[in-house]
């Protein structure tokens, strides 16, 4: 048989065979949607210059500087710009860099937590995931943070430091780890016989992410002379305490504000279960608390402070919302938790889509505040929106699912190269 030794690798590697024909069918559509001209643009030297491209690579080439009046590098965090730096790869070099970084990361996410071939086709398709092949921070913070969090699965503390420290050094957002650490290593504790050990464990976690901070602390007081400076100017980027505005919006615009929604959804939906989590702690003298995975609790409480922020500083903009929540290995953890769990009735179902029609109502979504729509086509688009989210829910109960997840997986595709054309020509899609 001329194909043997391929379905002998195929068997032997399960994650590498799924990795390696997602990427043929990604060439195979981007290839002919380009030769169609349906997307008129693909990644290279002359066209990734936009957005926060043009600051790490400011940081790369000058390093740091600061100003009081304005937005300055300070706000980013210094690990890919310096890596960029001393592999002295090209813009293209670098966006491919970062895409196997993520793929290999991927990959061994995958493998360890025995992802189903469908699952992880339809993972590696989420249309966020542009992010991971270009100059930015998401290729890094998958890897990192795939270390944390197999760490947390496989009982490696080692791994856990090394994620932990890592992501300190990636993205300012890593600083919202340390009460997400806490809320983990509380609930952790409960569970018998475990408090020592998630002590122990979260002591060794936030000695990481105080040394990840304090380097960067030190780097930008050497060279701007002000430790603190990356806090100082997030007012500079409109981040700053208030109360949101309503109806909420991002300035990606229609193509982005789908995939923000559903990430506020799902933001929403963690908030929820964080408090439900909270509340059973309070009480777990008269019944025991559930036992949840630490690596769950972690990710759980991640998306949960982390729409928390963006709600509280942002104004009622929830741009980026769907880039830290979607291309992240959390999303990756908590799809395959929810995946793993036992069936539900499907009544159960249908009460879970109504928080998500009242998130939807926070875009105005039932009102003449939507994107100049009519009521009419605002209810057909968050109507679809919500087919989308139930159809992610019953993964594992509708009938023909597999077809379901490969036409999930084909349109999720379709729209990842749409974003990344859209990208390049420099339209905002954070």
């Amino acid at each position: 048989m001329p194909f043997a030794p391929l379905l002998v690798f195929a068997k032997r590697y399960p994650t590498l065979t799924v990795v390696a024909g997602h990427l043929l069918l990604l060439a195979a559509i981007t290839s002919a949607l380009y030769a169609f001209g349906i997307i008129r643009y693909l990644p290279g030297n002359d066209n990734l210059m936009h957005l926060d491209v043009y600051w790490y690579d400011k940081i790369r080439q000058e390093g740091y500087s600061y100003s009081t009046t304005t937005t300055s590098s300070v706000a980013f965090f210094p690990l890919l710009p310096y890596l960029w730096r001393a592999t002295g790869l090209t813009m293209a070099g670098m966006s491919v860099l970062n895409f196997s970084m993520f793929l290999a990361a991927f990959a061994w996410l995958a493998h360890q937590l025995r992802l189903p071939a469908r699952l992880s086709l339809l993972l590696l398709s989420t249309p966020v995931l542009v992010f991971m092949a270009i100059p930015y921070t998401e290729a890094l913070f998958f890897l990192f943070g795939t270390c944390l969090l197999l760490g947390l699965h496989r009982g490696q503390l080692g791994w856990w430091a090394i994620g932990l420290f890592g992501c300190g050094l990636t993205r300012t957002a890593s600083l919202m780890f340390v009460p997400v650490l806490v809320f983990t290593v509380l609930l952790w504790a409960a569970q018998p016989g475990q408090a020592r050990r998630a002590l122990r464990w979260g002591g060794v976690g936030l000695l990481a992410i105080g040394a990840a901070v304090g380097i960067v602390a030190y780097m930008q007081w050497q060279q701007v002379g002000d430790p603190l400076a990356f806090t100082k100017v997030q007012k500079f980027w409109n981040n700053h305490l208030r109360w949101p505005d309503y109806p909420f919006v991002t300035p990606a615009g229609i193509d982005m504000l789908w995939l923000d929604a559903l990430a506020l959804c799902l933001g929403c939906g963690a908030v929820g279960v964080c408090g439900w989590l909270a509340v059973r702690w309070l009480q777990q003298r008269r019944r025991p608390l559930p036992v949840v995975p630490p690596m769950v609790l972690f990710a759980v409480g991640y998306y949960a402070l982390l729409v928390v922020y963006i709600a509280s500083h942002q104004g009622g903009s929830v741009w980026n919302l769907s880039r830290y929540m979607l291309a992240s290995p959390f999303f990756v953890v908590l799809v395959w938790y929810l995946y793993t769990l036992p069936a539900w009735p499907g009544r159960t179902y249908a009460w879970l889509l109504l928080p998500a029609l009242a998130v939807w109502q926070l875009f105005g979504a039932f009102s003449q505040e939507f994107d100049n729509f009519t009521w009419g086509q605002s209810a057909w688009y968050f109507g679809l929106l919500s087919v989308y989210l139930f159809a992610y829910l019953m993964l594992r109960q509708l009938p023909w699912r597999r077809e379901i997840i490969m036409l999930l997986y084909v349109f999720n595709l379709v729209m990842q190269l749409h974003l990344m054309d859209a990208l390049l020509q420099g339209y905002v899609i954070q």
